[in-house]
């Protein structure tokens, strides 16, 4: 049996991991998603936050996509009345309220949910996985562990700073899965220098650089 090497720590890998975590994908064969060598520890150590992550981006985005309603509705409910303790989380970080547009303009009411630097470092783990899970698959090599992924949150603010509209047009696109996952890749021939979008239900959520040491240092 021929080792491979853990994607995630380097140490051997003796099963595969999805990218991103399979609970995203109703009834899609193994066949059509990505997956990489893993560790047994690391595919472990992954599974609490993949369900936070799972969990809190489907709360976020059920008034703006049928799909995430849908895993709501379906397979997080379920999950939920397996562990009470998470639906109490969810829930308690969670308020309707009045939105409006810039211009003053009503929009009804809308789920907020409240980010917490705690949730924020979970999640940011879940898209460093991610992304180092992309680039193998990408580029037939391990990210450096010395480079930086810059994870940038997208906000309305950000995509119109960044001109993120422009710039997914240059990128490359792979669809995962058409109403589910999908990501922009673009980078420096040679280097792997790269800048990714990730997509979740059909809605931009995160701007990720991969960056050197040096080129790191210089932004």
């Amino acid at each position: 049996m021929k080792m491979t090497t853990c994607t995630f720590c380097g140490g051997i890998a003796d099963t595969r991991e999805h990218i991103p975590a399979k609970q995203f994908f109703k009834g899609v064969p193994d066949k059509n998603l990505i997956t990489v060598p893993s560790c047994s520890a690391c595919n472990k150590g992954f599974q609490k936050d993949e369900d936070f992550f799972r969990q809190f981006y489907v709360s976020m985005l059920l008034d703006r996509s049928p799909q995430a309603m849908q895993l709501m509705n379906n397979e997080i409910s379920r999950s939920i009345t397996r562990t009470p303790a998470l639906g109490l989380q969810m829930f308690g970080q969670m308020k309707m309220v009045h939105a409006y547009t810039r211009a003053g303009i009503y929009l009804g009411r809308k789920t907020m949910y409240h980010v917490s630097n705690s949730d924020r470092s979970r999640i940011d783990r879940i898209v460093k996985k991610i992304i180092e899970g992309l680039f193998l698959h990408e580029f037939g090599e391990q990210l450096p562990k010395n480079w930086l992924i810059k994870i940038i949150w997208i906000t309305p603010k950000v995509e119109k700073e960044q001109k993120l509209t422009d710039m997914a047009r240059t990128l490359r696109w792979n669809v995962i899965k058409e109403d589910t996952f999908a990501y922009g890749v673009n980078f420096v021939p040679e280097t792997f220098q790269s800048v990714w979008i990730l997509d979740f239900f059909k809605i931009p959520l995160f701007y990720v650089l991969v960056l050197d040491k040096k080129t790191a240092k210089e932004e």
